[in-house]
């Protein structure tokens, strides 16, 4: 009886650490945004100071996106024509480079149409040297519009007629997402149409996590479940974060520095978002400290030896900028990004953490 008793206990141990170990499913990522991409602006033959010269030393046509809204969105699977209507003349954008297709909000994407390589090929569309290449091009005498669509084929938005367009000149909204179009004085690709100089921002801490249980974060660590800081980019131009410090500890600013040989992973877009894993590995966007779930400090430094942000929660004291403290899989964060308001953001709520993406929607 003794004997039962005892493999009864083992396997009552057994499965209650299976369960244990088990952890929550990932939630699905969130829908992209589509109705927010709008076609800003193109040409059909670039030609003084052109924005991409193709292996016959010619000037190639172009296509801008614009995201008018307040998330990113990565339009890889979306279609892009010169012949609205017609779906064998669709092309779709590729999906290899999520980094590169995913759009920040009131941010730009320039497609490169028509290139040839250096033996008169056309470029088939790809990506390439951290560009996007679609196949067709324009033509001033023979296309009347461009349109893009959803990965499903459905018209989101379409250009106005830009035939007879003159050689050399770019074709857009007089203002980004704006409803008239015009030939543009000067062309903007992947600056804003209006000429406006774009502002130069900083990088601030802008949400985190300090105890996580359900927040699945890709590549980050052992169990994809780690603490993490989220980095963001006030200004409207990209801002590369390799070489900068961050802490736990505000008398040790330079606890971790980012790695400077990682610009694609590094480089912060315009009103963009990079996540700081905080598992304890020391190596690339995760740091070698973990954050404490009851307080602790947080301090984000360019040069390791002022800090250009930091905060403060729980029994921790070492800024001047005390936040709340959130619980397990609870965010604390700016109630819009940026902003100098800290709030809770709370999974059961409709306010929930928003990691790497805008935060109050």
């Amino acid at each position: 009886m003794k004997k039962y008793i005892l493999i009864s206990i083992i396997a009552t141990l057994f499965f209650s650490g299976c369960v244990k170990d088990e952890q929550p499913a990932p939630l699905p990522p969130p829908a992209e945004e589509y109705e927010n991409i709008v076609i800003n602006e193109l040409i059909t033959k670039d030609l003084s100071d052109p924005y991409f010269v193709d292996g016959q030393g010619e000037g190639t046509d172009w296509i801008e996106l614009y995201n008018k809204g307040t998330k990113p969105i990565n339009v890889s699977g979306m279609w892009i024509t010169d012949n609205p209507g017609t779906v064998d003349d669709y092309n779709r954008i590729p999906d290899s480079d999520a980094a590169l297709t995913t759009i920040p909000p009131k941010g730009f994407l320039v497609m490169i149409c028509g290139a040839k390589d250096t033996e008169g090929n056309k470029i088939v569309t790809s990506i390439m040297d951290g560009k996007v290449f679609i196949e067709m091009g324009l033509s001033s005498s023979g296309d009347y519009f461009t349109a893009i669509y959803t990965p499903e084929k459905v018209e989101i938005d379409k250009s106005d007629d830009f035939n007879g367009l003159e050689d050399g000149k770019s074709f857009g909204r007089t203002s980004d997402a704006g409803d008239t179009w015009s030939v543009l004085t000067n062309k903007t690709p992947g600056e804003p149409n209006d000429g406006t100089v774009p502002v130069a921002g900083s990088l601030v801490i802008n949400e985190f996590m300090c105890s996580n249980d359900t927040t699945f974060i890709p590549d980050g660590g052992p169990d994809n479940y780690p603490d993490w800081i989220e980095i963001y980019n006030t200004g409207d131009t990209p801002l590369d974060i390799g070489g900068w410090f961050v802490t736990d500890d505000m008398t040790d600013p330079v606890q971790y520095q980012i790695p400077t040989d990682i610009p694609e992973q590094t480089n912060i877009p315009a009103h963009g978002y990079l996540l700081l894993k905080c598992n304890g590995l020391g190596e690339g966007l995760h740091t070698n400290f973990k954050l404490g779930s009851g307080g602790d400090d947080i301090g984000l430094s360019k040069d390791g030896v002022t800090f250009d942000d930091s905060v403060s929660y729980g029994s921790a004291a070492g800024s001047t900028t005390v936040v709340p403290t959130p619980d397990t899989d609870m965010t604390t964060g700016r109630d819009t990004d940026g902003s100098f308001v800290w709030v809770i953001f709370d999974p059961n709520t409709a306010l929930p953490p928003t990691p790497g993406t805008s935060n109050g929607n």
